[in-house]
């Protein structure tokens, strides 16, 4: 199991974040991660670099055709090459590891 080298305290690299806080703003329900902020990096002592993002799709365990949008940090499957070692549902939040060589 991975784990971050970084001094950066909270990091679960092989979990689904839960969310800690969740609220309704009009009709558009807003759930808030309890690590944050989206797009957050850190490197595993695995060898690869995590970003922090959340699912935009149902994303299978061991799927390595992940796409990561760099603005929004929403995570689709596509022709990708993240990789996420956990089964998430779509909305849920996470890290998702790519070679870093």
């Amino acid at each position: 199991m991975a784990y971050s080298v970084l001094p950066i305290a909270g990091i679960n690299l092989v979990g689904v974040t839960p969310t800690s806080f969740s609220y309704t703003a009009g009709s558009t329900a807003v759930s808030i991660p309890n690590f944050g902020p989206l797009g957050a990096e850190t490197f595993g002592s695995d060898g690869k670099r995590y970003v922090f993002a959340q699912a935009g799709a149902a994303i299978a365990a061991s799927t390595a055709t992940v796409v990561i949008n760099a603005s929004t940090f929403q995570a689709t499957l596509g022709a990708g090459s993240y990789f996420t070692a956990t089964s998430m549902a779509s909305g849920d939040y996470g890290w998702f590891s790519i070679a870093s060589v």
